[in-house]
């Protein structure tokens, strides 16, 4: 049976007053919003990172994202049509990072601008009408880089913590079990080093599952903590060394637990590692990926059998995991108009949301603003259809020479298109043969896309060469 999945391209969108040239394959631009008066860092920088909310009660899908000064709440609900619902302080100006987690019907929002900064939790029960803020205050945090929330066990992990006293926690975990009085309940300490130094000093962020976290230590690599006694962490293991190692900066794991995917921010270029963790205390490397030599992966996520990465200057990538042994992207979205090539600095795609119910995904970039896409069956899995048996394309794999026969009742021609799996166009014709040669040979990797297109139907496949 063959497998179909339709690949829909953005090529060029003019949405408000600001001309975003997008490019895209697999994703599908549903709305756009950017607010290009509000201050700038650095003359560039508007947004960091966002989260998403979605109200099952109301069918209501919403996005939290901060911006340099404030914390706006947009209603998404209609995919194609983004709102702006309410804009709070975010109590600290200028800022270039805050990060968000949802618990219940309450986001939690912490900032990171090493001056100061509280954590403040809004009511969002009240959405879209407002937006209530029931908790803010410095003395659980001072100023944080980043939080995560395990909903199961109600806790509230907050990474380089940092105190009134001038203290700063690695880590630091709070009960959120009454969510408008958070309650701190433990903290994590660095092993000791054989020369009796810390491993570490901070923690850029951590993933939480089932009592056990998994903590990036920057430079030091990941260290993976038995949290069940909040009191008294366990360490189980450690990741320092791996290839393309660097500035180890978040993970995330698919639904058994037993995979992981981390990214390394500094230097650029480094690869996404893909780790089996079915012995926790014996991590094994399995493989690494990437989209384009020199672009910077930020933070991915492990959806389903896909890996959702906020890329920077690339913008989103999608990337199917299905076979650890065999990764490649499915699906790309640049929201920045720069080359995908240019990749100077730390500009682009902050965050992405790949949660919603309703499929959609939201990106934020830091200059761009929020983007709404739609993926198609490439992501959401590849669509069966059993009446499609008019073209056939063999062997596959090949050694580069493949055939395409188009078995027809009636004469049409046939439009095709090779691209690379970064969706770059290598090849476009159109022929009238119901018999055709491709050679791959001409073409540098191991994997494309074919895209064929009659009249009635667009059907694409993906095709290896074998060197």
């Amino acid at each position: 049976m063959k497998k179909l999945f339709i690949v829909i391209a953005v090529l060029f969108v003019s949405i408000s007053n600001n001309l975003v040239v997008a490019q895209g394959l697999g994703l599908t631009l549903l709305d756009h919003w950017n607010d290009t008066s509000l201050h700038k860092n650095d003359g560039y920088q508007i947004w960091n990172d966002l989260t998403g909310y979605s109200d099952i009660q109301k069918q209501k899908e919403y996005v939290i994202a901060g911006s340099t000064d404030s914390i706006y709440f947009f209603d998404i609900s209609k995919g194609t049509s983004i709102r702006l619902a309410a804009v709070k302080y975010g109590a600290c100006t200028n800022m270039v990072n805050r990060d968000f987690e949802c618990y219940s019907h309450y986001v939690y929002c912490v900032s990171d601008n090493k001056n100061h900064g509280k954590l403040q939790i809004f009511d969002l029960q009240y959405l879209p009408d407002s937006v209530k803020l029931v908790y803010e205050s410095d003395s659980l945090a001072h100023n944080t880089h980043s939080i995560f929330i395990d909903s199961v066990s109600s806790r509230l992990y907050m990474c380089t913590n940092r105190h009134n006293n001038g203290e700063v926690s690695p880590v630091d975990i709070v009960s959120i079990a009454n969510p408008e009085a958070p309650l701190k309940i433990g903290s994590i300490s660095a092993p000791r080093l054989p020369d009796g130094s810390a491993a570490f000093k901070t923690i850029h962020e951590l993933y939480a599952r089932n009592d056990t976290i998994y903590c990036s230590a920057e430079y030091a690599g990941l260290y993976i903590y038995d949290v069940v006694d909040a009191s008294q962490p366990q360490l189980i293991s450690t990741i320092s060394q791996y290839p393309q190692n660097g500035y180890n900066h978040s993970s995330s794991l698919d639904k058994t637990g037993k995979k992981m995917i981390f990214t390394d921010e500094i230097p650029a270029g480094l690869s996404i590692k893909y780790y089996d963790i079915t012995d926790i205390k014996n991590p094994k490397l399995v493989n690494t990926f990437q989209s384009n030599p020199g672009a910077t992966a930020h933070n991915a996520w492990y959806v389903g059998n896909f890996a959702y990465v906020s890329y920077y200057h690339d913008g989103i990538y999608v990337f199917d995991l299905t076979n650890p042994n065999n990764i490649y992207p499915v699906a790309y979205f640049h929201s920045s108009a720069w080359p995908p090539d240019s990749y100077e600095g730390y500009k682009g795609c902050w965050g992405v949301h790949p949660y919603f119910n309703s499929g959609n995904i939201a990106i934020l970039d830091m200059g761009e603003g929020l983007f709404v896409l739609k993926p198609d069956s490439t992501i959401t899995g590849l669509k069966e259809i059993n009446n499609l048996k008019e073209i056939l394309v063999y062997p596959n794999p090949s050694n580069g020479l493949v055939q395409i026969h188009c078995n027809f009742s009636t004469p049409q021609p046939i439009a095709f298109s090779l691209y690379d799996i970064t969706g770059k166009c290598l090849l476009q014709k159109q022929v009238f043969q119901t018999t055709f040669e491709l050679d791959l040979s001409a073409f540098t990797g191991t994997q494309f896309i074919l895209k064929l297109k009659n009249q009635n139907q667009i059907e694409v496949r993906k095709l290896i060469k074998i060197q």
